[in-house]
């Protein structure tokens, strides 16, 4: 901290300065925490998502030919 600046504001902004640092860091490891969580989640959410296209492919195969059948009537 600049001389000007003790001056003026004293010997508190220096300590808010650092409190304010203290806790950028912490939110920062919180953050990390919910992130490594989120990509868990998100992961878990794919794989389910894998599942259900799986499970969807014999009908989407089956629908096929229907959509075919109508856009031929259709036009």
């Amino acid at each position: 901290m600049d001389v000007f600046s003790k001056m003026m504001f004293g010997d508190s902004a220096e300590k808010k300065e650092k409190q304010d640092e203290k806790e950028a860091v912490s939110r920062s490891g919180e953050e990390e925490t919910a992130e490594a969580v989120d990509y868990m989640h998100v992961m878990n959410q794919i794989g389910s998502i894998m599942n259900s296209l799986d499970q969807l492919k014999p009908v989407l195969k089956d629908l096929g030919p229907m959509v075919t059948a109508l856009k031929k009537k259709i036009m």
